[in-house]
């Protein structure tokens, strides 16, 4: 299995794996290239343990029959030329934290439970600059943390699978969900170069799990033009 695309596009070329952790909102795209001995293969999704009241459970997505080799494709050497990682100066860039948290039965961003667009957590950022996104877990669960318009590339995660962070922190991804490990933190480069959302310019941040956004994990993001002066 050959991992050559994430949520933010292609890669540079592909990358050899036998599994890839993908949590609600992440995409991947991959390249299998059947080469082994005749006989059906199952496609698993493999048992995981995210933290909570989740089920662990090994479920087989699909079968499939392999007959041997009808040609002779191969895998390519380099499929997207121009990806590459960023490698700034973080130490100048402006830093933004984050907390996910829950309890009480409602979830939060940095104390506060999202309720519209006038209460709740709202974020300042503005047009064409860099910043850096230190992003908390305080609870026992996994979050996949998404945020609209920009995606992101990812500098360190600390805690969860040791694997999906060494993954993500080499390879040239593109990525707008990235899994905060429970108890852990995941530190994100974000270049602002879109502006997109309502007319307030006020895209979304939030859990990528459902019952967690529809509890409150989930802020604004106003992206304003211009600089502080």
């Amino acid at each position: 299995m050959y991992l050559v695309g994430t949520d933010g596009g292609l890669l540079d070329k592909p990358y050899r794996l036998t599994e890839v952790l993908v949590s609600p909102g992440e995409r991947v795209d991959l390249l299998i290239k059947a080469d082994q001995s005749k006989r059906s293969y199952k496609f698993l999704s493999l048992a995981y343990d995210r933290g909570g009241m989740s089920k662990v459970q090994t479920v087989t997505l699909m079968t499939l029959s392999y007959a041997g080799s009808r040609t002779k494709d191969t895998i390519p050497s380099t499929v997207n030329p121009y990806a590459g990682r960023l490698n700034p100066d973080t130490s100048t860039l402006k830093k933004q934290s984050m907390t996910l948290s829950m309890g009480q039965g409602k979830g939060y961003i940095n104390g506060i439970a999202f309720v519209d667009h006038e209460n709740c957590y709202v974020l300042m950022s503005h047009l064409d600059t860099y910043e850096v996104w230190e992003v908390y877990n305080d609870s026992g669960m996994d979050h996949p943390f998404h945020q609209h318009t920009n995606p992101v590339q990812v500098l360190s995660i600390s805690g969860g699978d040791s694997k999906y962070a060494s993954l993500y922190t080499t390879i040239p991804a593109w990525k707008d969900v990235v899994i905060v490990p429970k108890w852990g933190k995941a530190t994100l480069l974000v270049p602002i170069m879109d502006f997109a959302g309502d007319e307030m310019g006020m895209p979304m941040i939030h859990c990528h799990i459902p019952e967690h956004e529809d509890i409150g994990m989930m802020a604004t993001w106003h992206i304003m033009e211009g600089m502080d002066m």
